[in-house]
């Protein structure tokens, strides 16, 4: 029994990496269950669970006579039944604003701190998060090289970076969120025109299905406009 919830999650892995690398494409279905029992060779019941787990994390629905159709390609669906924090931000009235400040490929063996976390060249993308036009978030994310970055394209959302990454090969199989408080530096107070010395540090790390770090996002947070919060349905 044990040895069948791993096949099936194993499965439901598979099939969604087809789904995020467009295999098989946004409003299209998967393969039929029976076709999805011979290509991978496992029983109806295992191929019932996989597409369950997928139809759960928001990828897929399955409807009777008509198949199961994608109805995400996102790399991030239902991680949680958590709010985004772009949706709380605009649901306690404030308005928000992103800026591009900088792009450019930095070379780890330049940058001692990077070279701790990277030995090939990366693509280092700054940005501004404005809430009512005051500077709340300060991030800079450090990605593996990637080329055709078209700017009003970009909104640097988690999602919209993790695509980009997609596109140039690179694949998120795992991420995790570390918090801190911290004492702003002199440009970090600067960018963020923070009053207080202190606010929020978020660091997020990436890897790819080798346990390869591809991307590593600072964050700061001005605190003192706005706190940082999780809304959680029950």
């Amino acid at each position: 029994m044990k040895r069948n919830v791993v096949l099936y999650q194993e499965i439901a892995t598979k099939i969604k990496k087809k789904i995020l690398d467009g295999s098989y494409p946004l409003g299209e279905n998967i393969p039929s269950e029976p076709e999805l029992e011979k290509l991978f060779g496992v029983s109806k019941m295992t191929i019932r669970q996989a597409v369950a787990l997928l139809a759960a994390e928001g990828y897929v629905d399955k409807q009777r006579g008509r198949g199961t159709q994608v109805i995400s390609n996102q790399l991030f669906n239902k991680l949680s039944k958590a709010k985004s924090f772009s949706k709380i931000i605009e649901e306690s009235g404030f308005s928000i604003k992103k800026e591009i400040l900088a792009i450019e490929t930095l070379l780890p063996e330049a940058h001692p701190t990077l070279a701790i976390y990277f030995d090939e060249p990366v693509t280092h993308i700054k940005r501004l998060y404005y809430l009512d036009n005051k500077p709340y978030i300060y991030y800079q994310h450090y990605i593996q090289e990637v080329e055709q970055i078209h700017e009003p394209n970009l909104n640097l959302d988690h999602i919209s970076l993790y695509q980009l990454l997609k596109e140039n090969g690179y694949t998120v199989a795992s991420f995790n969120d570390t918090f801190e408080a911290v004492i702003f530096s002199a440009d970090e107070k600067k960018q963020l025109q923070a009053e207080q010395e202190n606010g929020l540090k978020r660091m997020r790390k990436s890897y790819d299905s080798s346990g390869h770090l591809i991307e590593l996002s600072i964050g700061l947070y001005n605190t003192q406009i706005f706190p940082y919060k999780i809304e959680y349905e029950v």
